[in-house]
């Protein structure tokens, strides 16, 4: 076999990869991407609206053990909803912000009676 019929054969054989008709990915594997994006992956509806959940609740937390913690509980102000499940409208998002603003204001409360205690 010349060196011509060879690269015609190997031309033949890999043709289609690199033309657009060979698929690189598995059909399950193209499946998977083809997913639409959901809750907090990026590119999701809900994206922006759960960040700033997630933001503000890091900010008056501090650890996102403590705020994963707050996000997946139910909570009473919330009519018992969690408040992961309560930010998927915006006026829930709102509901979970105001909360998560009173925490704030009695966080810092209590640290400015505690100092004004001590003196």
């Amino acid at each position: 076999m010349g060196t011509r019929s060879n690269k015609q054969r190997i031309c033949r054989l890999f043709h289609g990869r690199f033309h657009g008709t060979f698929h690189w990915r598995s059909a399950e594997e193209q499946a998977w991407l083809d997913l639409a994006p959901v809750g907090r992956e990026f590119g999701s509806p809900d994206y922006e609206r759960l960040e700033q959940l997630d933001g503000y609740a890091f900010d008056v937390f501090g650890d996102m053990v403590l705020v994963h913690e707050w996000l997946f509980h139910p909570h009473p102000s919330l009519d018992d909803m969690t408040p992961d499940a309560c930010a998927s409208t915006e006026a829930g998002l709102q509901k979970a912000l105001d909360l998560l603003a009173g925490l704030k204001l009695g966080a810092c409360a209590g640290v400015a009676n505690k100092s004004t205690n001590q003196d």
